[in-house]
Formats: structure tokens, C-alpha cells, sequence
């Protein structure tokens, strides 16, 4: 068993490092998913906001963000530099203060609001998000509109062609609606990309969008034909992002 474990930490190192040398300049994000029970969100809200607090009092170096969705998925979002920062103490400030048990305990009531919960990978592209003011999204601008297009392994390259193609119009047209894109890594059942949109509300998003669609014109849709011939399916998601459950680090 120790045998078959250490292969399997061997196996997911190389596949870190491998994809940490083919995404020049692009940042990891550790996703967590606790798909919580809609009788619970009150609870699990009120838990979320303990930690966060404790991680704000005991100056907890590492951060992370909250995306709360519609179907009830909390999803912690932590920026990560290497494979090394995925076996980093969570809070390590807050454990030993705290001590182990009563640490523990924290998480353990966590686990009361779901069946399970899985963690994976993703990587912001910089070079294919369309950013022109810069990838921080300005304050205010909580709700989030994500489009999951999955596409066969092999195909990859081809969906990255016509990612670079849809940056380059709204660069052209000078868009005023932004977003980010990301890449489907480690822990991931499929391959995807997914493409994140940011607003003040769901009605200034869908405002934004039909702006956006008269402004591409048919360039755009002659794009979308094209990509399609490689997606297998599409999936949405919206929720906002929660910055009473999230914390940053101060900066140094």
C-alpha cells in the first residue's frame, strides 16, 4: 500500500510539474467544491465566516475566494504556485493557536452540510483572457456568469486557436466585456475550458451581452460555428462571489 501511494504522489507530481512548464506566465487555482444541503446554507454560511475571521485575526498568509452558485455549490478558490503549495498546511496559524482539536472540530462541522465534497485543478490563461484593464475584477462586480465548453482531449490545441481568434475580435472591437479563461487540469473527470464572465448583476451581464453581440456581428458567429465543430457539450453557472467568506492576505 505505501508502495502504490508513493507512485501515486509520483504520478501527480510529473503531471503538475509538466503542465507548470507548458502554461508560461499563467496561474493555478486549487478548487474545492462542497455542494451543500439548501437547509443548511444558513449554517454553512455562518461556518465559512468563522474561518475566514480566524484567518484575518491570525494574519494567515495563504487566501482564497468564495463563489457561492445558484444550485448550491460553494466553491473556495485558492491560487496555488507549484505542486509543493498542494501539501502546505491549510492555516497553519490558526491550527497551532487554536490546537489540533479544536481546529478539527471546525472542519468537522463543515461535514455535517454535505454528502461529499472533491478538489481539482484549473489554470487561468492569461495570454486567451480578454482583460484589457488588468485581471483584477473591479469591486462591486460579484455576480459571475461561467460557460463550461468540454471538448475531446485531442482536440485542445484547435479550441485554443479559436480562443486566441475570439481575444483577437474583442480586441479589434474594443468589447467592454471582459472575461477570463481557463483550462481544465488535474482532478478533472474531462477536458474543458471555461470562460468566466464578472458584473454587477445579472441584469447589467445580460445588458453587457446583447451590447456585446451587436458589436461582434457576424465575425463572431462565423467564431462560435467554428468552435462548435469541437465542443461535446455545454454547461452554465452562475452564482456571486462571497467576499465575507474570503480572505486576503494583506500585502506585503
Amino acid at each position: 500500500m505505501k508502495t502504490i501511494k508513493i507512485m501515486i504522489t509520483t504520478v501527480i507530481v510529473a503531471v503538475f510539474s509538466i503542465s507548470m512548464l507548458t502554461a508560461q506566465n499563467n496561474q493555478f487555482y486549487r478548487i474545492h467544491v462542497d455542494h451543500v444541503y439548501p437547509s443548511s446554507s444558513d449554517a454553512y454560511e455562518k461556518i465559512s465566516k468563522r474561518l475566514a475571521d480566524l484567518a484575518k485575526e491570525n494574519q494567515e498568509e495563504d487566501g482564497w475566494n468564495v463563489l457561492w452558485t445558484y444550485d448550491n455549490r460553494v466553491i473556495s478558490i485558492t491560487p496555488v504556485g507549484g505542486w509543493e503549495d498542494l501539501g502546505k498546511d491549510f492555516m497553519p496559524k490558526t491550527r497551532a493557536k487554536l490546537g489540533d482539536d479544536k481546529f478539527a472540530e471546525i472542519f468537522g462541522e463543515f461535514d455535517k452540510h454535505y454528502d461529499n465534497h472533491y478538489d481539482y485543478i484549473i489554470t487561468l490563461s492569461n495570454e486567451l483572457s480578454y482583460m484589457p484593464d488588468g485581471m483584477t475584477t473591479p469591486k462591486g462586480q460579484n455576480y459571475r456568469k461561467n460557460m463550461v465548453l468540454y471538448h475531446k482531449a485531442r482536440d485542445g490545441q484547435k479550441i485554443a486557436e479559436i480562443a486566441k481568434k475570439f481575444k483577437d475580435l474583442y480586441t479589434k472591437k474594443g468589447s467592454k466585456s471582459h472575461y477570463r479563461l481557463y483550462f481544465s487540469g488535474f482532478g478533472n473527470t474531462e477536458s474543458y475550458i471555461l470562460v468566466s464572465n464578472a458584473a454587477a448583476s445579472p441584469l447589467e451581464f445580460e445588458k453587457q451581452s446583447d451590447e456585446n453581440r451587436k458589436l461582434l456581428g457576424e465575425d463572431s458567429r462565423k467564431l462560435w460555428n467554428e468552435l462548435m465543430q469541437y465542443v461535446t457539450k455545454i454547461e452554465y453557472t452562475e452564482g456571486h462571489m462571497q467576499p465575507e467568506l474570503s480572505y486576503s492576505p494583506a500585502k506585503k
